[in-house]
């Protein structure tokens, strides 16, 4: 995840899954896309509803809360936005419960009507009245890996009387979670960037100031003590906080660009991120307002929330939501937006020579050519050269063939050495020829006169 501003861009739509079915049929899990990064933190901020609640003004592709080792449900009221638990979900402590989509005052960022709202990879024990999707346009989708427990979840839309989403368990953990396969992954690359050069602050008689844009980090001690944020200029705002124990129990007033943020305000929690990178409990607020993102990335932790939260919940862990009567998560998603980078980028290998293999083909690198006396030199004149005379061939009568004439030139630029043996040769034969010719005659004129 890089800091820079929120790039504007819509938010995706998820195909809508068919309408039907009831508690206990067993089917695969709805052909939900792939949740990346980009439905993690991508909402743009001007289509937000601000000041005035719209119900489902914004269809979001993304996951408002992620429990990755179960969640636990006492007293809250509404968990708005997709809900995804990797192991078991227990919501029999909560009474009456909306989860998708909230009957007021939340974000209005809601999973489009007739997708999934509420997916569980274990089994599911519901709460007297759990209502899925009950403010979408056509009700929510429930996907159990193992069974359900309880009352049987409502599924129908209070706005479109009738029609209901489908519920579906036994469809098995890999199947159910299927869509959410990047999610560990992603959570622990967006925790370890918010402490990449971030700097370290504390608060002074529990008020911290910082300027957005930029990353903090507070020791546990620290974030135990803040009672008051302020935040200057506008942008994204990211704090992390180190240690495996961590409280913050008392934040009850923040300011974002002198604004301060309570119910009319809410949707400036987009602006704020907060990491626990190394924390196995974290324990935040005690009944009041928690602005921003939350990120807990190891899988033995447990996030307790005793506080309504406005952003994302991303925990590998545990999650359990205790505390006073109606407590509520509310779906911003973190306009950073985020674009996580590798927890541990693994050193890529040296490349080794190629082997030659017998029979193969092998690359060679060309000769290097040498100049030759006499050659010309680019850019500069080429020395003029006096051409030999040229030799008057000479016949042969000799049978055999000769060797090869030499490219060398003799001294002087006469003939080559095996022209003047073909010369030699030739008067030889002619002498030879002639005295035979003589000797002819004299025997003959012997015979004659005898």
């Amino acid at each position: 995840m890089r800091l820079h501003p929120a790039r504007p861009r819509g938010i995706p739509l998820i195909a809508l899954t068919t309408l039907a079915l009831s508690v206990g049929f067993v089917a695969p899990a709805s052909a939900t896309p792939a949740v990346g990064a980009d439905d993690v933190c991508s909402a743009d901020a001007t289509t937000r509803p601000v000041g005035v609640y719209e119900l489902t003004a914004v269809e979001d592709a993304g996951v408002g809360i992620w429990a990755g080792g179960g969640l636990t449900v006492a007293t809250a009221t509404e968990l708005e936005g997709r809900v995804v638990v990797g192991g078991d979900a227990d919501l029999a402590g909560a009474g009456s419960l909306n989860v998708g989509t909230a009957g007021g005052g939340g974000s209005a960022i809601t999973p489009a009507g007739g997708t999934d709202m509420l997916v569980v990879g274990g089994d599911l024990a519901t709460a007297r009245n759990t209502q899925v999707g009950f403010h979408a346009s056509r009700g929510g989708n429930v996907v159990v890996g193992g069974t359900i427990t309880g009352s049987a979840p409502s599924t129908e839309s209070a706005n479109a009387l009738g029609t209901h989403g489908s519920v579906r368990q036994g469809v098995g953990r890999d199947a159910a979670l299927a869509p959410y396969d990047e999610l560990p992954a992603l959570v622990a690359g967006i925790a370890a960037d918010a402490t990449d050069g971030a700097e370290q602050v504390a608060p002074e008689n529990g008020v911290l100031t910082v300027e957005a844009g930029a990353r903090y980090a507070l020791t546990a001690e620290g974030a135990a003590s803040l009672r008051e944020l302020h935040v200057t200029g506008t942008g994204p705002v990211l704090l992390s906080v180190s240690g495996s124990t961590v409280r913050i129990p008392s934040l009850q007033y923040v300011a974002y660009d002198g604004v301060r943020l309570y119910q009319a305000t809410q949707y400036l929690s987009s602006h704020f991120l907060w990491a626990f990178p190394d924390a196995t409990q974290v324990a935040l607020g005690t009944n009041d307002q928690f602005p921003g993102t939350i990120v807990v990335p190891r899988a033995d932790a447990t996030l307790t929330v005793s506080t309504s939260t406005n952003g994302r919940v991303l925990a590998n862990g545990a999650v359990a939501y205790t505390g006073g009567a109606g407590i509520e998560h509310h779906n911003y998603p973190f306009a950073g937006p985020c674009e996580p980078v590798p927890v541990a980028a693994e050193p890529e290998p040296e490349p080794t020579p190629e082997t030659p293999t017998p029979g193969g083909t092998e690359t060679t690198t060309p000769p290097t050519t040498t100049e030759t006396p006499g050659a010309e030199v680019p850019g500069e004149p080429a020395a003029e050269s006096t051409p030999a005379p040229q030799a008057t061939p000479v016949a042969s009568t000799d049978p055999t063939p000769s060797a090869a004439p030499s490219s060398e030139p003799t001294p002087g630029g006469g003939l080559a050495s095996t022209g003047s043996s073909v010369v030699v040769l030739a008067v030889v034969a002619a002498l030879l020829l002639a005295g035979g010719a003589t000797l002819l005659v004299v025997v003959a004129r012997r015979r004659a006169a005898g």
